[in-house]
């Protein structure tokens, strides 16, 4: 999890940056920011995702409203609701969680700027606050809270580190799996496993299983000799995300194509580390990507298809990107994924390959050291 340390120096920034901005409380209602904010995670995806607000004052205490008080949390106070009657879940838990917020806010201060998320923020929730502390102005907190989290915690990375090798050790099992006339299914089942097993807990594993396609939940479907399997996976650890990917032949006797293109993307690949600096675009570095894809023979006038790579974080996908049509500008502390790829009828039906990196004082670390091989391990 992540840990109350750092969760203290995260509140601590939010409190300074809360009050240069003139704001006199913050309400947090999406919980990844609680998680992120407070340390407590009250629902790992992709578990049921019980409503919760925190309540910061700048200059003051800290409350959270949940559905429950287990768990260690920066604040001050701790407010529940019922979440279910004799474990029967409860349909109304917004409604439930509103009731213990408005009893809470009976007699909280008049907080005349009030800083919450616009893009989480449910109507009954603000309208209990419009009633109870009556903000005079309400701030969108979004865009302050996305730079914030653009430069990852140690705490951070360290569970960006293990979601990151729960994901390498669901591609050892699941390219084990990869024979002609197996089930894409069977595939992701060794891979989930293998995720799980690897940090002794059960924790989401899935994403882009579908072979020869660019991409796709695995389906009720056997994968053939001649196809490129793609496995571009999401793994979710104690809240944190890593996005990987590999590409294998399925009968492990590629084509000359297939073996031209494949090691022409990973050596795009392995250049990131080298290439990526702070202060760096990410337009830039999709540019040269797509300029080198587009040495390829048949490529030509084709290139990269979709972005080159994002951010990620307590979101899969988060800013900056590196994308064609939005700016992304690197900074020391950011953890991005890059995913060049090639996709063709002629290869049947593409090669895409993923790690993710870390920017440093010192230079770019890769967080998925792993092997980048067409040719399956079995």
């Amino acid at each position: 999890m992540l840990t109350q340390e750092g969760s203290r120096a995260r509140q601590d920034r939010f409190r300074s940056q809360l009050e240069q901005m003139g704001i006199d409380a913050a309400v947090i209602t999406d919980r990844r920011e609680i998680y992120y904010l407070t340390g407590l995670l009250l629902c790992d995806y992709p578990n049921f995702p019980f409503p919760a607000m925190l309540y910061l004052e700048t200059g003051g205490p800290t409350w959270l409203a949940a559905h429950t008080d287990e768990g260690e949390a920066v604040v001050d106070e701790r407010v529940t609701y019922p979440p279910n009657v004799l474990y029967t879940m409860s349909p109304d838990l917004m409604a439930l969680l509103n009731e213990a917020v408005a009893k809470k806010l009976d007699g909280v201060k008049h907080a005349p700027r009030l800083g919450w998320q616009e893009e989480a923020m449910p109507k009954l929730l603000a309208d209990t606050l419009d009633r109870t502390i009556a903000p005079t102005e309400w701030v969108s907190l979004d865009a302050m809270i996305a730079d914030m989290q653009k430069k990852k915690d140690p705490d951070e990375i360290d569970l960006l580190r293990t979601a990151a090798k729960a994901g390498l050790a669901a591609y050892t099992a699941a390219q084990k799996a990869i024979a002609p006339g197996v089930n894409e299914l069977d595939v992701l089942s060794a891979g989930q496993r293998a995720a799980r097993d690897a940090v002794g807990e059960n924790i989401f594993h899935g994403g882009d299983y579908q072979c020869a396609e660019l991409g796709g939940w695995a389906r009720d479907k056997t994968i053939d000799a001649g196809q490129l399997y793609i496995i571009d996976a999401h793994t979710a650890y104690h809240g944190y995300w890593s996005d990987l990917c590999r590409t294998w032949s399925v009968d492990g006797s590629p084509t000359d194509l297939q073996v031209q293109v494949f090691q022409h993307i990973k050596g795009i690949l392995e250049d990131v580390p080298y290439v990526v600096k702070p202060g760096g675009k990410g337009t830039e570095l999709f540019a040269m990507i797509d300029a080198r894809i587009r040495e390829l023979p048949g490529f030509e006038d084709v290139g990269l298809i979709h972005h080159a790579g994002h951010a990620v974080g307590i979101r899969p996908h988060e800013m900056p990107d590196l994308n064609r049509d939005r700016e992304g500008i690197f900074e020391v502390g950011n953890v991005f994924s890059c995913e060049p790829g090639a996709y063709s009828d002629d290869l049947n039906h593409g090669i895409r390959l993923e790690n993710t990196f870390h920017i440093t004082e010192d230079g770019v670390e890769i967080l998925s050291e792993y092997p980048i091989e067409i040719v399956a391990r079995k």
